[in-house]
C-alpha cells in the first residue's frame, strides 16, 4: 500500500433501493389449534446468533439476508481471512474521500457510495493496492440482487469486523444512491502524512481525533505488502486473527515483534501529544475501544449519504464473538466457552481468573475455535 489508507461510474441519478419482496410475517410456526408453544414468540435467531429470514422485522431487509450469506459464507468462510480484511480496508478506501469542503463548495465528491464498485479505474489508482480481488467478488453481487453497489460494499465491511473474533456489530443501512462521480483523488490518508495533516484530512470527514484514533485500531487484524515490499505480509500485531487492542499496546512497545510491521503514521498516533492521549485511551481497553470503533465506523460508512432516506437493516447481523469468555485464565483452565456478544460486541479486555488484570489476556485458541464453530457454523467450510 505505497498510500495505505488510514482507516480504511457514470453520471447516475436514479437511485437503487432493496429489491421489494414477499414479506415472510410473523413466521406462525404452530398453526392451529393451541397446544405447546401458543403464545410463545419464534426463534429470531438460529441457535448460533445467526438472525433467521423467516424472521425478518422489516420487509426491506429481507434480500439482503442472501446477500449476508454470500458474503459471510461465499467470501469469508466465517473466518477472518484476507477477503474479510480486505472488505474492511475498501470500507474505509470508499468512504474516505468525503470532504465537507468539497461538499459546501458543491464539487465532486467522495463518500460511502460505492463508487469502488462502479468505476474500474478507481481501484487501480496506486493507494487502493490490494483491493483488485475483494472488489471482483464483491461486484458481480450488485448486478445478481440488483441493490446498489454502496449498500454492498459497506454491508462487507460491518461483516468484516464480524468475521474476526472481538469485532463489534457496527450498525448496516441500505438504500444508497448510485455514485455520482468517480472519487477525488488526492484525499486518502497517507502513511507518510504527518499528524497535523491526518487530522485536518479526518475533520474535513467530519471525525474527531478520537473517533480517528479508534478507526485505525482496524489495524490489528491488517498486514501490509506494498509499504515495504520486502516485508510483505507481516502485520500490524501479534493477533492477526482477533480484533482486539493489542495493536495499540504493540505499536506504542519499543522494537517489533518477529513478523511485526509498524506504518510511521501509527507510531506518530502513539507517541505524537495531539493524538497519544486518544491512543493510548484503548489500551487494555476492549469493550471501550469496540464501542468507539463502531460508532466511528458506522458514522463513516455514512459519509455523503442522506440518512433520512436510508434504511436500517441490522436485524441480518450475527451476534459478535466476545473475547472474554474466551481468555486463558490462572487457575480455573479458561473462560467459559465463548459466549457471543450483545450488540456491540462485548468484547473482553479485562483480566484472567482473580489475579492481577493483564492488559491484553491471552486468548485459549481451544475456546477461540470453539466459539468460531459454534457462532459462523453455517459459514465455515468443512474440514
Amino acid at each position: 500500500m505505497r498510500s495505505l489508507s488510514l482507516f480504511i461510474v457514470a453520471l447516475l441519478g436514479t437511485s437503487v433501493h432493496a429489491i421489494p419482496q414477499v414479506f415472510p410475517g410473523s413466521a406462525d410456526s404452530g398453526g392451529g389449534g393451541g397446544g405447546a408453544g401458543s403464545g410463545k414468540p419464534p426463534p429470531t435467531t438460529t441457535g448460533d446468533g445467526i438472525p433467521l429470514v423467516a424472521n425478518a422485522k422489516n420487509a426491506v431487509c429481507v434480500p439482503w439476508y442472501a446477500i449476508r450469506d454470500a458474503i459471510m459464507g461465499g467470501l469469508f468462510q466465517g473466518r477472518c481471512t484476507d477477503n474479510a480484511r480486505a472488505a474492511v480496508r475498501l470500507a474505509f478506501h470508499d468512504a474516505g474521500t468525503f470532504s465537507l469542503a468539497l461538499q459546501k463548495a458543491g464539487l465532486p465528491n467522495g463518500g460511502a457510495d460505492g463508487s469502488m464498485l462502479s468505476d474500474p479505474t478507481e481501484v487501480t489508482r496506486a493507494e487502493n493496492n490490494g483491493l483488485q480481488t475483494i472488489v471482483s467478488l464483491l461486484q458481480p453481487l450488485v448486478t445478481q440482487f440488483k441493490v446498489a453497489p454502496g449498500d454492498v460494499l459497506h454491508l462487507a465491511g460491518a461483516l468484516g469486523v464480524l468475521a474476526c473474533p472481538g469485532g463489534p456489530v457496527v450498525p448496516v443501512f441500505v438504500g444508497r444512491h448510485l455514485p455520482l462521480n468517480i472519487a477525488p483523488q488526492g484525499l486518502l490518508p497517507s502513511p507518510e502524512d504527518p499528524i497535523d495533516k491526518l487530522v485536518a484530512r479526518f475533520a474535513d470527514m467530519g471525525l474527531s481525533i478520537r473517533q480517528m484514533v479508534a478507526l485505525i485500531g482496524a489495524h490489528t487484524t491488517g498486514r501490509q505488502r506494498f509499504v515495504n515490499t520486502t516485508y510483505a505480509g507481516d502485520s500490524f500485531d501479534s493477533t492477526i486473527n482477533i480484533w482486539d487492542t493489542r495493536f495499540y499496546t504493540e505499536t506504542l512497545a519499543t522494537g517489533l515483534l518477529p513478523g511485526q510491521f509498524k506504518l510511521d503514521s501509527d507510531v506518530n498516533f502513539a507517541t505524537n501529544a495531539t493524538t497519544a492521549t486518544e491512543f493510548t485511551r484503548f489500551i487494555g481497553h476492549q469493550d471501550l475501544w469496540i464501542t468507539d470503533y463502531a460508532g466511528a465506523h458506522e458514522q463513516m460508512s455514512l459519509l455523503g449519504q442522506n440518512t433520512a432516506t436510508l434504511t436500517d437493516c441490522s436485524e441480518i447481523l450475527p451476534l459478535s464473538i466476545s473475547l472474554t469468555p474466551l481468555e486463558v485464565t490462572t487457575g480455573n483452565g479458561g473462560g467459559g466457552g465463548g459466549e457471543g456478544g450483545g450488540g456491540g460486541g462485548g468484547g473482553g479486555g479485562g483480566g484472567g481468573g482473580g489475579g492481577k488484570a493483564a492488559t491484553d489476556p491471552p486468548i485459549d485458541p481451544t475456546l477461540l475455535e470453539a466459539a468460531i464453530e459454534k457462532y459462523r457454523d453455517i459459514w465455515l467450510v468443512p474440514a
